[in-house]
């Protein structure tokens, strides 16, 4: 005895397959011909086996046909459970159609579940993109990169070396190849910052650091990599510009004594003193708060007035100071030792001091500038008891008397 077995879909796939009839504007057709109930459900059970074994790929790639296949199946085995064999054709028949729909449209790799291609097409790298639809099937990538590693790590535009490497230049969105893919750059410098900040030529630090010399339009590495300076300086301004060998001082200020052709800070960098470690020429006049002291004896011949020629440089600094500072007035002082008579000794010194305003009025001072004053031997400042103080007393003095 045969029993007919009553089958219900579920209110969901009822109402899935009622819709999809409906929005799809298909009529539900009657059979013309006479299939025996047993037949079609076999139909419908091999519908739905198909269905299970296509659902990861079709799901991805054809999901209302999936969906009305699964559903029409499943209306049919339902239609034959009430004794309605020509309307569960009908369903059957549609099943049939969207299923063969499905499976064809969902035969793309894309569209295949991973694992399983990976399991038929193996997978080299390791990534779980299968080698088919891996771009760098040797280099172990990401999804979003086709298999492929990020062809512009540091995201500035220029690819990474790897990419022209294996010859897939152009199949990104970057340019050219980054010769630093680490740090972000600029296309102008090939994938690197500027390779010479203060454009003078020579190339900053970071190049050599990162064996880079020879790939940019500069030369050696700076010292100086934010001052402009010159490649015989290394990249930096001249350190000894008045060439006497002492440094000029920004040389030590920057840390870099030792990395030229001189030693020592310079004081006077404008003025050649070779043979000084300060660098700057003796000062035979060195302005005081109170005088304008010599470092050298004003020179007159022998119980005379005149000054002797051998002064003419000692001269020609006093008028220099003076001139450097136009608000000072001076008293020139003459002084004698104790030999002979004070008349004659202060007259001697008056007479000297003269002569001294006349050398400098000579040489350009005002001398409205100047007072002179002959002191005689009344303010020694060594004793006169040794040839030596004598000669200490036998002086000019040069006292300031308004700034």
């Amino acid at each position: 005895m045969h029993t007919t077995r009553t089958f219900r879909p579920s209110s969901r796939l009822a109402h899935l397959a009622t819709a999809a009839l409906i929005v799809g504007g298909l009529p539900l057709l009657l059979s013309t011909g006479c299939v025996s109930g047993s037949k079609l459900r076999v139909q419908a059970e091999q519908i739905q086996q198909q269905v299970t074994d296509m659902r990861p790929r079709a799901y991805r790639c054809a999901p209302r046909e999936l969906a009305l296949a699964e559903a029409h199946a499943t209306f049919g085995l339902w239609e034959l459970s009430q004794g309605n064999g020509r309307r569960a054709e009908s369903h059957i028949k549609f099943a049939g159609d969207f299923a063969e729909m499905a499976d064809l449209q969902s035969r793309a790799p894309a569209c295949q579940d991973v694992q399983v291609v990976v399991a038929t097409e193996g997978d080299r790298d390791g990534d779980t993109i299968p080698d088919s639809q891996d771009a760098c099937p040797d280099i172990p990538g990401l999804p979003a990169f086709e298999g492929c590693p990020d062809p512009d790590r540091d995201k500035d535009g220029v690819c990474d070396p790897w990419v022209a490497d294996v010859g897939l230049m152009g199949k990104f969105p970057c340019q050219d190849v980054d010769l630093c893919p680490d740090v972000p750059g600029e296309l102008a410098f090939k994938g690197c910052q500027d390779p010479d900040r203060d454009s003078d030529g020579v190339c900053d630090p970071w190049v050599a650091e990162a064996g880079l010399l020879g790939k940019f339009a500069c030369q050696e590495t700076d010292l100086c990599p934010d001052i402009p300076g010159e490649l015989r300086f290394k990249g930096c301004p001249n350190p000894d510009t008045d060439g006497d060998k002492v440094c000029d001082p920004w040389v030590a200020e920057a840390g870099l004594l030792g990395n030229f052709d001189c030693t020592g800070i310079d004081l006077c960098p404008e003025e050649p003193a070779p043979d000084r470690a300060d660098g700057c020429p003796v000062r035979l006049v060195v302005v005081k708060e109170d005088r304008i002291e010599l470092n050298e004896q004003v020179f007159f011949a022998t119980n005379k007035t005149k000054v002797l020629s051998q002064s003419e440089p000692l001269l020609d600094e006093i008028a220099a100071v003076l001139n450097a500072n136009p608000n000072i007035h001076v008293r020139i002082e003459g002084h004698t030792d104790s030999t002979g008579s004070k008349r004659h000794n202060t007259k001697l010194s008056q007479g000297r001091a003269n002569s001294v305003m006349s050398e400098l009025v000579a040489r350009g001072i005002a001398k409205g500038r100047m007072t002179a004053k002959g002191y005689g031997p009344d303010r020694p400042i060594d004793t006169n008891e040794t040839p030596e103080g004598r000669a200490n007393n036998r002086r000019v003095e040069i006292h300031i008397t308004k700034k």
